[in-house]
This record gives C-alpha cells, sequence and structure tokens, in this order.
C-alpha cells in the first residue's frame, strides 16, 4: 500500500513514489502542516472501506474541517436524520440509520462489496459509549478509520467550568443504575438515555439516602438548550422533560467532609478487634470477620445489608471495602446500635446507615443490595433470607456458632435455591505471651455458609 496525502478539495493526490528522489522530505513537510490534508492508506481499486467519523454534538458550527475533508471523499454517507442533514451538498449515496442495527450492517456489508468507501456518521466521539466496539466487532477483518468528534460530556464540563481529567464517565443507557457510584469521591460524567432519565437517576440518589448536586445540559450547542444547576431532590420532583440528557454528579462540598474520608482509609480489610469501640456487646472477631467479607466479594460499589450488626464490626469494614456503595447496618439492641454510631464516628465512614429494627421487619424499606450478611437471625434465617431485597445473583453469607443454627441456614439456602453453596468451620486460635511462654486461648469454632441467589 502507498501513503497518500489528499487535499480537502480533491483536486488531486500526491503519493510518495511520485516525489523525486531527494525532494521527499520537503513537500510531505509541507503537506502535514496543513490543517486541510489528512493521511489515508491509498487502498487498491475495488477495495471498500469503512470510516466513522465524530461529528460532535450535531450543529452545523461544531463540524470541523477534518470532518468535511472526510465526508466528501466518501461514496456513501451512514446516520440519522439530523446526521445526514448535516450535509446537504453530499453527492454520493446516504443511508439512513434505525433502531435496527440489522439493517445497518446489510447496507455496510453491500458498500464494501462494491468497493465504496463509507462514511459512518454518529454524534460525539465514536470511541465513547457509541458505534465503534460494534463495528469492530461485526467487521473484524476491515480496516476501520476512527474520526474522534466532540463528545457531549467535554461540552457539559466546559458549561460547568471545571475540569475533567479526574472525572469517573460512565453510560446509562440500557445499563442498570446500579453502575452509578452513590458515595462520590470525585465528578462523575453520565449519559442518560432510555428508561434512566435524569428523573429516574435522582430518584435512584434518593432511594438510598444521597442528595448529590448535579449540573444537568439538554440539547447542549442547538437553539433549544437547557442547562441546570440542581441537586436530586429538586430534580426528582421537578416536571421538566430532559430526555437524553448529559448529567454531572458532584462529590460532597470539601468543608462539608469529615476531617478524616472513607476514601483515605485503608482499603484492606482486617482491622484489629482492639481497635473498635465494644462495649458489652458481642463483636465478630478479626479472624472470623475476614473469612465473612472475603466469602461476601465485596466490590467498590457493592450496596451491602448487615443484619444483626452488633459492635458494627463487619458494617465498619464493608463500608470501607465498598467506598462507592453504602452499607444497611440492621440491628434490635439499643447498646449495639449507640456502638455501631460510635464506630462509624471513629472510622469516619459516611456511606454507612443504621436501621434501628429487627429483622425481617425491618427490611421493607431497604431497598436492592448485592450482598447480605446475617450474624444475628433468632432463628429466622429462612424468613430474613426471603424478606432481604438481595439482588438475583447477589452474594448471600451466614454465621453460625450452633449445630442448630448450622442446619436452619443449609435448609434456608437449599429451600430458597441458592447456587454455589459453600460451607466452612473455622476456629482461631491465639497466642498469648505470659512472661517467657506463650499459652493457646482457643477461640469458639464459627460455621460461615454462603451462596448465591438464583435468578
Amino acid at each position: 500500500m502507498n501513503i497518500a496525502l489528499r487535499p480537502r478539495a480533491m483536486d488531486d493526490v500526491v503519493t510518495i513514489s511520485e516525489i523525486p528522489k531527494g525532494r521527499t522530505k520537503e513537500p510531505l513537510r509541507a503537506l502535514f502542516c496543513l490543517a486541510c490534508f489528512f493521511i489515508e492508506l491509498n487502498r487498491g481499486e475495488g477495495d471498500g472501506m469503512i470510516q466513522i467519523v465524530g461529528i460532535g454534538p450535531g450543529t452545523r458550527a461544531w463540524v470541523p474541517q477534518a470532518v468535511e475533508a472526510m465526508v466528501a471523499q466518501s461514496d456513501v454517507l451512514v446516520g440519522g436524520i439530523r446526521a445526514l442533514e448535516l450535509f446537504p451538498d453530499f453527492q454520493g449515496e446516504s443511508y439512513r440509520v434505525t433502531g435496527n442495527l440489522a439493517e445497518t450492517r446489510q447496507t455496510l456489508q453491500k458498500v464494501l462489496q462494491q468497493g465504496k468507501k463509507a462514511s459512518v456518521l454518529v454524534s460525539g466521539d465514536p470511541g465513547f459509549y457509541s458505534l465503534l466496539p460494534w463495528l469492530k466487532r461485526e467487521f473484524p477483518q476491515e480496516e476501520i478509520q476512527v474520526l474522534p468528534g466532540l463528545s457531549s460530556i467535554q461540552l457539559a464540563f466546559a458549561r460547568a467550568e471545571i475540569p475533567w481529567q479526574d472525572a469517573e464517565l460512565l453510560s446509562v443507557h440500557g445499563r442498570p443504575l446500579n453502575c452509578l457510584p452513590l458515595h462520590l469521591s470525585r465528578p462523575v460524567g453520565v449519559l442518560t438515555g432510555g428508561e434512566n432519565s435524569p428523573r429516574k437517576i435522582a430518584e435512584y440518589y434518593h432511594t438510598y439516602g444521597c442528595n448529590p448536586r448535579i449540573s444537568l445540559g439538554n440539547a447542549l450547542t442547538y437553539a433549544e438548550e437547557r442547562w441546570l444547576n440542581t441537586d436530586a431532590d429538586q430534580l426528582m420532583n421537578s416536571e421538566e422533560d430532559f430526555a437524553n440528557a448529559v448529567m454531572i454528579l458532584y462529590p460532597e462540598e470539601a468543608e462539608h467532609k469529615p476531617e478524616q474520608s472513607v476514601l483515605s482509609l485503608p482499603r484492606s480489610f482486617g482491622i484489629k478487634d482492639e481497635e473498635f469501640i465494644r462495649g458489652d456487646v458481642p463483636m465478630t472477631k478479626t479472624e472470623i470477620r475476614v473469612q465473612v467479607l472475603a466469602k461476601a466479594g465485596i466490590i467498590p460499589a457493592s450496596r451491602v445489608l448487615d443484619v444483626g450488626a452488633g459492635t458494627g464490626s463487619i458494617s465498619i469494614e464493608a463500608a470501607l471495602l465498598a467506598h462507592r456503595g453504602c452499607v444497611y447496618a440492621v440491628e434490635e439492641n439499643p447498646e449495639a446500635q449507640e456502638l455501631i454510631l460510635k464506630n462509624q464516628e471513629k472510622f469516619r465512614v459516611s456511606n454507612l446507615r443504621l436501621i434501628r429494627g429487627s429483622a425481617p421487619l425491618a427490611l421493607q424499606e431497604i431497598p436492592p443490595v448485592d450482598v447480605c450478611i446475617i450474624g444475628g437471625s433468632h432463628g429466622q434465617i429462612r424468613e430474613i433470607l426471603h424478606q432481604a431485597p438481595l439482588v438475583p445473583g447477589g452474594r448471600a453469607v451466614v454465621t453460625a456458632v450452633t449445630l442448630e443454627t448450622l442446619a436452619h441456614g443449609m435448609e434456608a439456602l437449599k429451600s430458597l435455591q441458592y447456587e454455589d453453596v459453600d460451607v466452612v468451620s473455622i476456629q482461631a486460635v491465639r497466642w498469648k505471651g505470659i512472661k517467657d511462654i506463650h499459652l493457646a486461648q482457643a477461640q469458639n469454632p464459627v460455621f460461615i455458609l454462603s451462596g448465591r441467589k438464583g435468578s
């Protein structure tokens, strides 16, 4: 293949083979310096080609010259109606993209077979939640040339007048809302769409007791552009329609954050028992706690339910692990409730919520969770597992110190059709130094049951 340099006007094509020896660098340097020139691979006659072109926000004023040049060299344009309307003078064939991607695939296959060059027009940037992955998957053997565009996320952060190099960028179009972080440590840019409207996102945060500040942009760069600074509670009650908007979710103001936030604490688990404020309430010891947390499979965005939280040792460590999620600590003992709050304050955990009451009754108002840990059940393991708002595929972990509780737990997991059920028995022995010798101090054996909720 030859490297070809094509002027925007498409008058001539200069190939390397046509440049006299000894004079290669000068014309090449001149051509590269011109903004209206770009490089493409000079394919042989009869070879079709796919180009995916980011047209930016979708208005003519924001279409760069490089896009115009690439479109001018195309035989076929493929895109939505708004994208095609940006190029009314295009002389080639045009195909409108609908929701049926099978038709789009057939169109592109036909173009390739005819040896034509097709430009697929997409709003924003092709590589940011757009058609590029689909094209790469459907046409794995084809060369796909990509021209980036200005995304709505970039425009939104510009409108908000804030940097975005440290922001988290997500799309909830066709995706579950639990991909959104509940505990915000940095700005989060969100593309909305489909059923997941800005109002539904606001309701999602309200459900989990969160009220982040929000900037909201709709139809950016269009005459009907709207920009709103609000918060989740206000947006949830708004009557305005912001379909297909872009959102920026903000973390807490610095002056409202605790001196030591959850993000500044270590990510590893296994806090020493003596670090917790205990009182006379039983506490899950470190050796057992780390195994329970390992079986729970907690990730940063997990939503965790801890039933029979006691002093809150498991709840605290779960909250540190799920620093983008949240933890619900259910406890009926008033003394234990106060210890949970004291430990929450000590460890500066802001994503933990105390639920005062006994399970299963106290579980009625808790939103969906990914992990359910049961430490105290009063013989109601099955009822608790049945009432727990655990999502399909979520993890359940039950601890038992008696054979009867073990039997109840196994029966509950089996009858509720949990999958991948696992049981381990652990007895930790600590060795205490007394003068020049060490004596064994055996702890009670504990059974740890775990399983995955079926669909």
